[in-house]
């Protein structure tokens, strides 16, 4: 049967099933809301604020993913330790994600191997080998519940330029020993597919099964205002409290307690924007190749799609790119449910930021686009700094690692900043500053948050933090 007779089929099979269940709607003229749909069945966990000062041997900033498998990673360790998150566990990047746990990552490990060589991208991919298997073995051991399917995934690409390419790509990963056969899926036009296999979770709820009989404190509502070194300990200081702590773990997405410039020049951030429609179909994912991504997989009875990423500094108005999304939604007779965005943290080389930034000083970011392998590994990566044990990884996601190419991404950085930063002044709709650096915020009428354009903080209406590197409320001008 030819694909686009497939593809007819299953357009008409998903129609179908779609005008069952059909509803209108309220206030966006569809049955849509405006979260992440992994947010649908979680309730939001319920730890206490920090009330008195601490001393610890390891403090952990930051609930989302990196945070639990550091926590994670060191339950079974002697040392003291503490984790501290803004808002609230899990709601932040990593549960605004795809739930993904694939080594089929778009162009990346072509952007390694680019970059460096097929050595270099060869380390990488088996540190997504790793880290999936690790997950799937907390999983069992524990267990959770959390949705896993193993399910056929697909690499495509819809230019001829890319075929080639894709095909390498393919003698790439059969040389590192993993099953890549060509593919077809009839959820998306194509000119190339390739074909392996994935995991795909919920990741809120692994979140959930990774902190049940957790042995360590955890408070929520808990922000870090400053960080100061004192001899050999850093001094965590909240709004009227403060945490002293031999080791500190920056898992915080965009990490503001680090050297001036360091961030800015060494990373930029990309935007995309999500939905979840109803679809039964049988379960699958499909990654588009080349940027700007696409990506699609099953969850339940519906299909959750990612597209339209950008740098966040262009193409500032949301509302646009939820309108885009909806209209090639429509062209698959999909029709949203739940609407959200998120952002992810990019990095020149391709890969991660983890291990150590100063003495005892740990950073864990940087994960372009593929943060539920990375941020899993991250934790086991920082355990073993701190324990001292031997890792392979920890010299290949050195955030201190030496790139003479870097000079003209640190120019386009410096660029996208100062675009970013003047850009907010001038379409700003509302009179509110990110107080990270003074940026304009800008209203997203569709989630009803206000964004920074600058550096990707997100607050709640009421002021709220939802991501960093803001850590205080939001003043009007």
């Amino acid at each position: 049967m030819s694909s686009h007779i497939q593809e007819h089929q299953v357009t008409v099979y998903i129609k179908k099933r779609y005008d069952k269940n059909k509803k209108t709607n309220t206030k966006n003229g569809d049955n849509m809301k405006n979260y992440s749909i992994w947010k649908k069945d979680n309730q939001k966990t319920s730890y206490p604020s920090l009330e008195n000062d601490l001393e610890v041997d390891v403090l952990i900033i930051g609930g989302g993913l990196t945070g639990i498998s550091s926590l994670y990673h060191l339950r079974k360790s002697n040392l003291k330790v503490v984790l501290v998150e803004q808002n609230k566990i899990g709601y932040g990047i990593t549960g605004n994600s795809t739930g993904k746990l694939n080594v089929l990552q778009n162009d990346l490990l072509d952007k390694i191997r680019n970059y460096y060589n097929d050595d270099i991208a060869s380390l990488y991919l088996s540190s997504q080998i790793e880290a999936i298997k690790d997950i799937m073995k907390a999983i069992k051991d524990k267990p959770i519940q959390c949705n896993l399917e193993k399910v056929e995934t697909y690499l495509y690409t819809n230019q001829e330029k890319e075929i080639k390419k894709l095909k390498e790509l393919k003698v790439f990963l059969q040389n590192n020993h993993l099953e890549i056969k060509d593919g077809n899926n009839m959820f998306v036009e194509s000119k190339y597919m390739i074909k392996g296999s994935s995991y795909i979770i919920n990741p809120l709820k692994l979140i959930k099964g990774l902190i049940k009989n957790n042995p360590f404190p955890i408070y929520e509502k808990t922000s870090i205002k400053k960080i100061i070194k004192k001899k050999n300990s850093y001094i965590c200081y909240t709004k009227n409290h403060h945490i002293k702590a031999k080791y500190v773990i920056l898992a915080c997405h965009y990490p503001t307690f680090i050297k001036s410039l360091f961030f800015p020049l060494k990373v930029n951030i990309e935007k995309s924007y999500l939905s979840s429609s109803i679809c039964p179909t049988k379960p699958f994912s499909l990654i588009s190749y080349s940027y700007p991504f696409t990506s699609i997989r099953t969850y339940q009875d519906s299909i959750i799609y990612l597209s339209n990423s950008h740098i966040i500094d262009t193409k500032l108005k949301d509302k646009n790119h939820y309108k885009e999304l909806k209209i090639k939604l429509k062209k698959l007779n999909l029709y949203p449910d739940y609407l959200w965005s998120n952002t992810d943290i990019m990095t020149s080389d391709g890969l991660p930021l983890i291990g150590e930034l100063e003495k005892n000083l740990l950073i864990a970011t940087g994960y372009n686009t593929w943060g539920l392998t990375s941020s899993f590994l991250s934790g086991k990566v920082l355990r073993d700094i701190i324990e001292k044990r031997k890792n392979p990884y920890i010299d290949l996601f050195s955030p201190n690692r030496k790139r003479i190419k870097d000079i003209s991404f640190y120019i386009k950085n410096i660029y996208h900043n100062i675009n970013a930063y003047l850009k907010s002044y001038c379409i700003s709709n509302t009179s509110y500053k990110c107080p990270h650096m003074g940026c304009k915020l800008i209203y997203n009428e569709i989630e009803n948050t206000y964004d920074c354009p600058c550096h990707g903080s997100r607050f709640l209406e009421d002021g709220t933090i939802i991501t960093s590197p803001a850590n205080q409320i939001f003043k009007k001008k």
